[in-house]
Order: C-alpha cells, then structure tokens, then sequence
C-alpha cells in the first residue's frame, strides 16, 4: 500500500509540475507576443517569424551537408 501511495502522490505531482511548466511556457510566449504586437501587427510577425524558420533551416542543412 505504501508503494501505490507512492507512485499516486508522484503521478499527482507530476501532471502539476507539467501543468505548471506548460501555464509557464505559454505566458512567457503571450508576454513576447504583447510586446511584439506594439510594434508589428500579426501578418507581420508571422512572416517575420517563417523567414527566421527558414533561415534557421538553411544553417542546419548547411552544417549536415559540409560535414
């Protein structure tokens, strides 16, 4: 019994710590988003944001392909 206690308590704070690492992760995009949007509208951060994807993408395929 102590042992099913055990991995019930751990599973309990485990979805909690997972909950709280994913309420985290989404207000720290929010506040990046909030603060782009002063300055760009969506359309533009969202062209802004393909175009640094792609950039990233061509540097990757370029390091695997000179190696």
């Amino acid at each position: 019994m102590l042992t099913a206690n055990f991995f019930e308590t751990f599973y309990r704070e485990l979805l909690d710590f997972l909950k709280d690492a994913k309420d985290i992760f989404v207000d720290t995009i929010s506040y990046f988003h909030k603060y782009l949007n002063r300055f760009f509208p969506d359309d533009v951060l969202v062209i802004f944001l393909i175009t640094i994807g792609a950039i990233l993408l061509i540097l990757i395929f370029r390091s695997i392909i000179n190696r």
